[in-house]
C-alpha cells in the first residue's frame, strides 16, 4: 500500500511540475525528447525513476527484531527471507553477497551471533546450576562463585548478540545502499 501512495505522490510531482512549467511563458516543458542534445522529456525521466524504484522496492532488505530474534525482510510487500536469532544460523552472508562491504559486515554478524549465542547460553546455564546448589543449602562457596561467573559470561554473551544485529543492521544497509535504484 505504501509503494501504491509513493507512486501517486511520484505521479501527481510530476504532473504538477509539467503543467507548472507549462503555463510560464517561454518555459514550457519538451514534448518531445531533443535528439541533438540527448535530453530526455520531463515525463519520461519520471516514469524511468518510477520503474527503477520499483526494482529497488521489491529488492532492499531490513530487520524486524523481537525477543531474541530478527525476521529478516525482503522488499515493501514483506517477504520473510529468513530469521535470525539465538542459535540460529541464517546464510546472511549468501543473502547480501552482492556487495561486498555488505558481504563483510554479514561474516561479522556471523561471528558475533555464535560467540554471543554459545557462551551466552553456557553463562545462563551456568547462573541456573549455582541457583540450584545454593537452594540445595551446600554450604560451599562455589556456588556463589558459579552464579557470579554465569552472570559475567551471560553480559559478555548479550554484549556480543548486540554487536552482531548491529554488525547486520550495518550489512543491511551496505546491500540496500549498492542496489539499483
Amino acid at each position: 500500500m505504501k509503494s501504491r501512495i509513493l507512486r501517486a505522490l511520484l505521479i501527481g510531482a510530476s504532473v504538477s511540475a509539467a503543467t507548472a512549467g507549462a503555463q510560464t511563458i517561454g518555459h514550457g516543458a519538451p514534448a518531445v525528447a531533443n535528439s541533438e542534445s540527448g535530453t530526455a522529456p520531463v515525463s519520461a525521466r519520471g516514469v524511468a525513476a518510477s520503474d527503477s524504484s520499483r526494482g529497488y522496492d521489491t529488492q532492499a532488505l531490513r530487520f524486524e527484531s523481537r525477543w531474541g530474534s530478527a525476521s529478516i525482510i525482503r522488499g515493501a510487500s514483506g517477504t520473510v527471507v529468513g530469521t535470525a536469532g539465538l542459535f540460529r544460523d541464517l546464510d546472511v552472508t549468501q543473502l547480501v553477497g552482492s556487495s561486498p562491504q555488505a558481504a563483510m559486515e554479514a561474516r561479522a554478524f556471523k561471528t558475533n551471533n555464535f560467540r554471543g549465542s554459545v557462551v551466552g547460553g553456557l553463562g545462563a546455564t551456568t547462573v541456573v546450576v549455582g541457583a540450584i546448589l545454593t537452594s540445595n543449602s551446600s554450604n560451599n562457596a562455589a556456588s556463589p562463585i558459579l552464579m557470579v561467573a554465569g552472570a559475567i559470561a551471560t553480559a559478555w554473551g548479550v554484549q556480543h548478540l548486540n554487536m552482531g544485529y548491529s554488525a547486520l543492521s550495518r550489512a543491511l544497509w551496505w546491500y540496500n545502499r549498492d542496489l539499483t535504484r
